[in-house]
């Protein structure tokens, strides 16, 4: 009888193999989870550039941006609802972009001060920025904008008016902080030196 002898893996074979195997997913998971985050983040910026131009557009049109609060400091609008005037009764968007740092992690952005949860960008016009410059978030040269859109950023914390800085990737992809679009300079007079803290 011959000797057969039988092709089979050792079982030191199979652990390299299962140890190369975990490196590379080691390797690969957190850059797709990178890329899911940067992917994010672009679709922020462009949805920021979208609705700045629905906000000029509107501005053209009816001579200002939309109010966020009226001059007694009274809400106009909740959260959630504060870029309506974009898309009705003339479409400058066609419906109000959802922020995808809110309604990936949480579903919603909770204001307890408005009873209402929310996954829509936040805005906020200029009288609301300079009447509320000692709370927010962007350094006092950048508070004499006629407008500001917020997305939680890729930290998932919304802190519009809280004391986070702002989101910048130079200090990492998922660094704390509020990514925001500014508009352009207040038509009126604003010295930043009086409304910083």
């Amino acid at each position: 009888m011959c000797g057969k002898t039988a092709s089979a893996f050792t079982l030191i074979e199979l652990l390299i193999v299962v140890a190369i195997i975990g490196v590379l997913a080691a390797i690969a998971v957190p850059n797709f989870l990178n890329a899911r985050v940067r992917a994010m983040i672009a679709k922020v910026e462009g949805e920021f550039q979208t609705m700045a131009t629905a906000l000029e557009m509107y501005k053209i049109d009816r001579g200002k941006y939309p109010p966020f609060v009226d001059p007694s400091g009274v809400n106009i609008n909740p959260v959630n609802r504060r870029l309506i005037p974009l898309t009705t009764p003339v479409a400058y968007l066609a419906s109000v972009p959802q922020d995808p740092f809110l309604e990936t992690r949480y579903g919603e952005r909770v204001v307890t001060n408005q009873h209402e949860a929310y996954v829509t960008y936040d805005y906020v016009d200029a009288w609301t920025i300079i009447h509320n410059a000692k709370r927010a978030v962007v350094g006092a040269s950048l508070r004499c904008c006629e407008w500001q859109i917020s997305s939680a950023g890729p930290d998932y914390d919304a802190e519009t008016y809280g004391t986070a800085p702002t989101w910048n990737a130079t200090n990492g992809l998922t660094s704390r902080g509020d990514m925001l679009k500014l508009g352009p300079p207040t038509s009126f007079p604003c010295d930043p030196s009086l409304i910083g803290i």
